[in-house]
């Protein structure tokens, strides 16, 4: 082994390092990929561990690693000794871990954060059918690809379920104890659902940027875990959608019977809150072993999060897996059980239940009188139908209204009746067959029949007839969940989103230095192609939770004629030298060469060697570097969610001119 190789694989540069070792981007020659190059070395005289029984968790990493395979677990390729070196060969995840995001707010939508813990949820049920179990759950071991999709690693202190000896010795716990079910904190044997209960507590700091149990000693957390109900996140976020609290309450359960019996059956209840289907397909979960989702009024009717708001206090904000010693344990869990528990509010059941009582009696007699003290000859009021609350539809799971999608000539016109309610638009296909799924169609609420005189009255009165607007072309509509790719030809076409000039078709094709488009909010985008001789392409896409894909391709070729709009910039484009998430620092040579973005001077680039050159996104910026005496250098960066970086380092120098 030298520092420049690892067995056959050549190292490029650390990613991190941890306890034991250091992970390496690394490149294999023989098929000639990079790589995530995990080591562990074991220096002599260090007295802080076991080498043997670290050399042998180790390997038993990669022996569980082997035999998951799913997409949203890192994927082993190999694993090996090198001068007393271990090395383990795993997928290469460009796009940071979950804790990373987490740490910047704005870089990850609340609907994002789901479907990733969702993601999570579809893996765990995987591993637990081939009988492995994580046991340390958290963000940190969750990354994330340059599209945000989930892909969870280290299970090296996962146990098996079945047919291998535990290596964690009598008396000692492995895991992150922010993250820790009350089970394993009391030393008892785990199955799944541990790891559901500390999936949990990542899908509660997900949504609330703060854990569930925060705590400043140790003592004091193993107490709110075994003993405490979290706050319900509601009560400090009210953007949060109301169907995730009952799922957190079953996650986060004290007793493990009260939880979800399976990760699969959480991932289930999670993609329906997206509005989504359970992915059965690629999730390794068979769909036997799946529970059916329980409709929105059964969830709504388990019980919400204690209704209690802590202080806020400093957490322990250490992820690192923690050994501590059964001895250690038990003494922290005896002191905090012999904590005086709080005072609880006395039970406010019987007062509840008997004002519904009193307000059902009094809205009977209220219709009792109404009714008898109508005019004689005279029909009383219909009453008002009322729904039950299983046909009401979550607001979640149902789709969610979009504006009306603007479609090519030759569509239906849209039609009314008093009777039947708002006009709804019929939207013709393309002529040309489109990749993407077909827009599902919505269904038109069935019409109730009213008595004549109540439907007399409920008509409006006529409004003058106005002119309606021409709506703008729309050459095909697509439909997605989140993701668009575009591949549009010539490559060089110039991309405009809803009107919004953000690169070439080059840049958005997620490849060789592109990126895709992620959106985080349902609507409508319209998407405008343009390139010199070419007629302009124009292209709606509706994000929608209810949609069939989660991405979607624009493929298309321009055909010749005249530009309809502006062409944007002139010349043609190379790839983007850089990608990032939120911005850029500069390191340049000479650091007082002048910084220009997109046609904006901002000063010397020495001002930006610490602070951060903020970009927006989705779009392809174009940074200048000139010098007097120095040949000038445009660079072009491009800024989207999905880049992987979350602030991309410009290191570059400038040559000397001729």
């Amino acid at each position: 082994m030298t520092l420049q190789r690892i067995g056959r694989y050549e190292i490029l540069r650390p990613l991190g390092r941890g306890a034991m070792g250091v992970v390496y981007l690394a490149r294999d020659p023989q098929i000639e990929r990079e790589l995530a190059l995990k080591t562990i070395r074991f220096e002599e005289g260090d007295r802080s561990f076991n080498p043997e029984e670290a050399k042998a968790r180790f390997l038993k990493e990669a022996r569980i690693s082997g035999r998951l395979q799913h997409p949203h677990i890192v994927t082993v390729f190999d694993v090996g000794e090198d001068g007393g070196t271990l090395y383990l060969a795993m997928e290469l995840v460009q796009g940071g871990s979950f804790s990373q995001r987490l740490a910047d707010p704005g870089s990850l939508q609340v609907w994002d954060r789901v479907r990733i813990v969702a993601e999570v949820a579809e893996a765990l049920g995987h591993a637990h059918e081939r009988g492995v179990l994580h046991r340390d759950v958290k963000p940190a071991n969750i990354l994330l690809t340059p599209e945000l999709s989930a892909k969870v690693t280290d299970f090296g202190i996962g146990k098996l379920l079945t047919g291998d000896t535990d290596l964690t010795s009598t008396g000692q716990m492995v895991g992150s104890p922010a993250y820790m079910s009350p089970e394993q904190i009391r030393g008892e044997k785990l199955d799944a659902r541990s790891d559901i209960f500390s999936l949990g507590v990542v899908l509660y700091q997900a949504l609330t940027l703060r854990k569930p149990f925060p705590a400043d000693t140790l003592t004091t957390l193993v107490y709110q875990i075994l003993h405490e109900e979290p706050a319900d996140p509601s009560l400090s976020r009210t953007d949060l959608p109301p169907e995730l609290s009952p799922v957190l309450r079953k996650c986060l359960a004290k007793k493990r019977d009260d939880r979800y019996a399976s990760a699969g059956e959480l991932a289930a209840a999670l993609r329906a809150v997206l509005g989504e289907s359970p992915v059965s397909s690629t999730s390794g979960i068979t769909q036997s072993k799946m529970r059916t989702v329980k409709s929105a009024a059964a969830v709504s009717a388990v019980e919400p999060l204690a209704p209690t708001v802590t202080a806020p206090t400093r957490q322990a904000e250490s992820e690192s897996p923690t050994i501590t010693s059964g001895k250690q344990m038990g003494e922290v869990v005896r002191t905090a059980e012999a904590q005086a528990a709080p005072p609880r509010a006395k039970s406010l059941l019987p007062l509840v239940i008997g004002l519904a009582a009193f307000a059902v009696a009094s809205g009977v007699a209220y219709l009792v009188l109404k009714r008898s003290a109508a005019p004689a000859g005279e029909t009383p009021p219909e009453p008002v139908a009322t729904v039950s609350p299983s046909t009401v539809p979550s607001p979640l799971s149902a789709p969610v209204p979009t504006p009306e999608p603007a479609t090519a000539s030759g569509s239906a016109p849209a039609t009314a009746s008093p009777a039947t309610g708002p006009a709804v638009r019929v939207v013709e296909s393309p002529a040309a067959p489109s990749t993407a799924s077909p827009v599902p169609a919505r269904r038109t609420p069935k019409p109730k029949v009213l008595p004549t005189a109540v439907a007399a009255a409920a008509v409006p009165p006529a409004v003058p007839v106005q002119t309606a607007t021409p709506t703008p072309r729309v050459d095909f509509t697509y439909a997605a969940r989140r993701l668009v790719k575009v591949n549009v030809s010539p490559s060089q076409a110039r991309v405009f989103l809803d009107g919004k000039y953000i690169g070439i078709s080059d840049d958005w094709d997620g490849a060789g230095g592109g990126a895709l488009l992620n959106f985080n909010f349902e609507g409508n985008h319209r998407f405008r192609m343009a390139y010199p001789g070419y007629r302009d392409l124009f292209v709606e896409v509706q994000i929608r939770r209810d949609a069939t894909q989660d991405q979607v391709e624009i493929e298309r070729d321009l055909e010749k004629g005249a530009p309809e709009g502006p062409l944007g910039p002139p010349g043609r484009f190379r790839r983007p030298h850089y990608k990032t998430v939120r911005g850029a620092v500069l390191n340049v040579d000479p650091p007082d060469a002048t910084v220009n973005l997109d046609g904006k001077d901002l000063g010397p680039a020495s001002k930006w060697v610490t602070e951060e050159l903020v970009l927006d996104a989705p779009g392809v910026h174009e940074i200048t570097l000139s010098a007097p005496g120095r040949e000038p250098l445009t660079l072009r960066v491009l800024a989207a969610n999905t880049a992987g970086e979350f602030q991309a380092k410009i290191k570059e120098k400038l040559k000397k001119a001729d």
